[in-house]
């Protein structure tokens, strides 16, 4: 893949309206500003990574978009009953722990080109 690869930025557009729908579905507070924040550092994170691998960058955004699509399904149609946090949670929490592990990764990767 070259760094200029088409398909990842559609697939990071993608993931990005994605991100943009969810939120604007959420009620606005504290809570879905904490969550942009993690969709925030998650795009950020897929950028870094694909200036220095863009084929890992490429799939981790694919294996982003697939959780992202499933856990924002379920906090938009079948948050019934207090289940909402559990899926806002589970979307905090997988989104924070993937981000802070791709920049990990490539924060080693790039030390060892150095």
């Amino acid at each position: 893949m070259k760094p200029t690869d088409k398909r990842f930025w559609i697939a990071w557009t993608a993931l990005a309206v994605l991100m943009v729908v969810v939120m604007a579905q959420c009620n606005w507070n504290e809570d879905t500003m904490i969550l942009g924040i993690a969709y925030a550092l998650s795009l950020f994170s897929t950028w870094l990574c694909h200036r220095i691998r863009p084929k890992a960058a490429f799939c981790n955004l694919l294996i982003m978009f697939l959780y992202n699509a499933i856990l924002g399904y379920n906090l938009i149609f079948n948050s019934h009953g207090g289940a909402g946090i559990t899926w806002w949670f589970f979307l905090l929490l997988h989104n924070a722990i993937y981000s802070i592990g791709l920049l990990i990764y490539t924060s080693c990767i790039y030390i060892k080109k150095r």
